[in-house]
This record gives structure tokens, sequence and C-alpha cells, in this order.
């Protein structure tokens, strides 16, 4: 159970801590005094989303901290900053959000507005409805199993969509793979080809230039052979008076010999060359279809061949269609055949236990001044062609619960008949009916706290007598908190929180007291009759009662 609330520079409050006691417990104090803020505190510090608004005018952060009674140390605690972060520990240890909130939504059961509108959209039904069951693994299977038949679907009709193409588009692979093997062009060809077609297309430049170049080297009458011969020969005739040059001759010589060489090869390769520019036709054919592939399919070679690949395997995906087709379909047979079964299990589940259920809710009621009431909790299916899912010889409609839907139906008066809660119920009657569920599904429910927030909302007199006698029964097995208006209610609480605002040096505070015996009479007369006098009385026996100030 929850044993102590700390609250810093959270909305008007500037500090706030409050213990908390097993039992019933009613929050009371006039209108504007701050008896809601100490709900919404308790809100966030369960996990509802913090806003920067709740930040006090002038301070930088909120801080809010829980401390739950447990075997060890339990603590929750959140900080708020103006600038819109929120913060969140566990028993001093940071956590996401949504980690915070799984770990801290089993400590209570909070009822407010925001519930008693979600009761009233009939969607809802079903949650609350299942609370009652046992069936959080099956349930869980269930909504996994909706999700791969939703999966399986889409694949289905994807593979339906490839095996209607199918014909169309094997017969474009086909022709695309013959387009590029007929070509069959290797890794980096295009690169070599268009070289080789550059040199044959310049060839007879080529041999015309090698030609004027052997003249040069050898053949005419002032090539640089003859002139180097003669040179030579004048060299070896003064070396016969001067030794010294004799090395000269020599690499002269050897210069002479190179070039003969040079000449003989350039002289072998421009006879080699002729007939050469044959082959110029047919690499520039090769090189236009090489290119032609290339704009076709990537831009490279290397994309080409690629593509051919990818080509070749979606080609045998294709001829393994019919087998993926029938083997998706085996497999959503399966996934129904088991969706189907847990779906009826659960249904004759729920139907049981509805019936139970809605006894219970009757019976609590009419303790709660309801007494021709009649509750029915009414479980159907909607019928739609071609599901997969038959119940009663019927095609119907599937959801991650299985195939039921679930609604509320009331009768708050003799002689009418039940008709959708969501229609037809009033306010007073919301409250009573969540109160009377809140009642039959404690034994069912694990969390040991109950908030109650506008519980008497639409009732008085005898009904809400009733309402505070239903809580005090409640509270025999939880922890209950309920802010209330309504005497009747009040003064059934074992624990009575009084919430008022003092002034004092134009600074105002938020008191939150317990009420002692003498103080707890004025507090409920106050509500009886709003008495000036009893709220003074109050107010002046601080001594006698435990104050937190906010």
């Amino acid at each position: 159970m929850i044993k102590r609330l700390s609250v810093k520079d959270f909305a008007i409050l500037e500090e706030l801590e409050v213990s908390f006691n097993d039992g019933l417990t009613v929050i009371t104090g006039e209108t504007g005094a701050g008896k809601s803020l100490i709900l919404k505190s308790l809100s966030v510090l369960l996990g509802s989303k913090g806003e920067k608004t709740f930040v006090r005018s002038g301070a930088e952060r909120s801080v809010l901290e829980l401390e739950i009674e447990s075997v060890n140390k339990n603590f929750y605690r959140r900080l708020l900053s103006k600038s819109g972060r929120t913060r969140s520990f566990h028993n001093e240890e940071p956590c996401s959000d949504l980690d915070y909130k799984k770990r801290s939504q089993s400590i209570a059961d909070f009822h407010g507005q925001n519930e008693q509108q979600l009761i009233m959209n009939s969607e809802n039904h079903i949650d609350y409805l299942d609370n009652f069951l046992k069936e959080n693994k099956n349930l869980a299977k269930i909504d996994i199993l909706y999700e791969d038949l939703k999966n399986i679907d889409l694949e289905i009709r994807s593979s339906q969509k490839k095996i209607e193409n199918a014909s169309t588009r094997k017969e474009l692979l086909d022709f695309q793979i013959n387009e590029i093997e007929s070509i069959d062009p290797k890794k980096d060809e295009d690169l070599s080809l268009s070289k080789e077609f550059k040199r044959l297309k310049n060839i007879e430049d080529t041999i015309a230039t090698l030609k004027n170049i052997n003249l040069t080297l050898n053949e005419s009458d002032h090539s640089i052979y003859k002139q180097l011969s003669s040179a030579i020969s004048n060299l070896e005739r003064l070396s016969r008076f001067d030794e010294k040059l004799t090395p000269f001759v020599n690499e002269i010589q050897d210069a002479s010999q190179s070039i003969q060489e040079s000449s003989a090869g350039l002289l072998q390769y421009v006879q080699n060359l002729d007939g050469e520019d044959h082959n110029l036709e047919q690499i520039e054919e090769r090189l236009h279809g090489i290119e032609m592939l290339k704009r076709k399919y990537g831009g490279t070679v290397d994309y080409v061949l690629q593509y051919l690949d990818e080509a070749y395997v979606e080609l045998k995906e294709m001829q393994g269609l019919d087998k993926k087709y029938s083997d998706l379909l085996e497999r959503k047979n399966s996934l129904v055949k088991e969706f189907q079964i847990l779906s009826e299990e659960l249904h004759s589940k729920r139907k049981n236990i509805a019936i139970k259920i809605s006894k219970k809710i009757i019976r609590e009621m009419s303790n709660l001044n309801m007494p021709n009431a009649v509750f029915e909790i009414r479980i159907f299916q909607k019928a739609k062609k071609n599901s997969p899912v038959i119940f009663k010889d019927e095609n119907v409609e599937i959801n991650p619960k299985g195939f039921d839907l679930v609604e509320f139906y009331l009768s708050a008066n003799p002689g009418e008949l039940p008709k959708p809660l969501v229609k037809i119920a009033s306010g007073g009657e919301t409250s009573r009916i969540m109160l009377a569920i809140k009642t039959v599904l404690k034994n069912f429910d694990p969390v040991s706290t109950l908030i109650f927030d506008e519980i008497d909302s639409g009732i008085s007199g005898d009904a809400a007598e009733k309402v505070g006698q239903a809580l005090l029964k409640l509270s025999n097995d939880k922890q209950v908190f309920c802010i209330t208006h309504l005497p009747q209610i009040a003064s059934k609480a074992k624990n009575h929180l009084y919430v008022y605002k003092e002034v004092s040096k134009s600074k105002t505070r938020v008191i939150a007291k317990y009420l002692n015996e003498k103080d707890k009479i004025n507090a409920i007369a106050e509500l009886y009759g709003n008495n000036p006098k009893a709220y003074a009385s109050i107010s002046a026996t601080k001594g006698s009662s435990s104050e937190t100030y906010g």
C-alpha cells in the first residue's frame, strides 16, 4: 500500500508531505483548496504524463516522491522541469518513462473522470470483462496470432499478384537474359575494346608515321645511321693517334647498332599492322552492343552482370511461386485453426464468467441504492463475409482479442428492458456502476490501493449513504482514498484528511491534516451545511491534529 507522498513545487504546492494509513481515507475541503492536487500528484507518480505547467511559478522543477510499504524499501520519484523534461526513478535507479509506468502501474487503481469516460466507450467493455479472467497468456497468444494472420494475408496477396504477373514478367526476363547473354560482356571489356578501337581507328596514320621515322633512322641518304657511320670512321682514324678516343668509338658503335635494331623492329611492326584494320568493324559493333546493354541495365558492365544475376534469381523464385503460395495457404490454415480454438475457449470462459459477474454487479448495485437495476454483459460477434474464422456456422470478424465483442447493458428502473449503458446511464449511475465493478473485481485485482475521485458525482441522500458503506466494505481488503463532498461518505472514513488554504503575509499555502474525532464531526457538519463555524473550529484545532503544509 501507499505509505507516504512528498510533493515540492507542484502547481500551487510549495511543499507537502502526507503519510497514509490502511483502510478508507477521505479527503475533504472547500472547493479550490487543493484536494485534487494531491490526487493529481499521485496520478503522475503512478505513471501519468508530467506536464511542464505543473511546475510551480518561480521554481525550476517539481519533485514528487512516493514510498510504498513492502518487504523492502520501495521508492518512486519523478522530477518535472519547466523545460518539459521528465526524469523518473525507482529505488534511486533512473528509468525510462515507459519502464517507470510498467513498474508503477500495479501500485494502485485510479478511478476518476477519465475512467468513467472509458466505461462510456463500449469498445473498452471487453477489457473490463477480461480483467476477471486469468487468461493473460491466451490473450497474448491470440494477439500474436491476429498479427501473424494480418501479415500472412499481406504475403498471400503479394504472392497472388506475383503469380498473376508471372507470365508477362517471365517473358520479359527471358528476353533480357537472352539479350545480355547473346553479347556476353566481360568485366572491364568495354575499357579494353575502347583502347583497341582507338588504336585501329588511327592505324593508317601510325603506319605512315613509322615509315617516315624509319627513313630518318636508317634508309634516307642523310639518315641518322649513315651520319653515325661517318662519325665512327672519323673517330677510328683519329684514335690511331689518340687512344683516349677509342671509348667514344665504342659508344657510338653501340648507338648505331641500337638504331639498326630499332629500325628493323619498326619495319617488322609496320608489316604486322597491314590487314589489322579489318577487325575494326567487328570491334565497333561489339562496343555498340555493350554500350546498349549499359544504357538499359545500369550504366556499367558491372551493373549489367549484376542485373543478369538478379534476373536469374527472380526467374528461379517465379518457378517456386506456386509452391510458396501453397505453403502460405497451409500456414494460414494452421494459424486460423489455432486462433479459432483459442478464441472459442476464451468465448466459453467469457460467457460463463459474464453471467456470474453480472449477478454480482447487480447485487452490489442493489447495495448502492439501485435495487431494481438489471445489468447484463452481452457477448456477440460481427458477421464478416470471407472471414477465415467461423462461429456458429457464420463467418465472423476477428480482432486482437478473438472474435468476441462485449457491451454492457443496463436497466435502472423496473419494467424497462436493458439498453446499452453508454446511451442511458447518468453520471451518478455510472459512478455507482464503476464502484460495483471495483467491488466485484477486488478479489481478481492484484493492486492493493484504490483511488476514487468524484465517485459521489450525481448522488445524494440514501444513495450517498450506500456508496459510503460500499467504500467502507471495499476498504476491508484494500487501501482506499476518496475525495468527497458528501457527509454520508466522509462519516465512514477511518482516516479523514482535511485540506484548506491559509494566507499569511500575502503568501498562500495549502495545509493538509488528519482530523481527530472532534474535528471529524466539525468537518462532516461543514459538508452538511457549509457551516463557517465548523470550518473555523477545524482550523483552530491544529494542535490536536497532524498537519502537513504546501
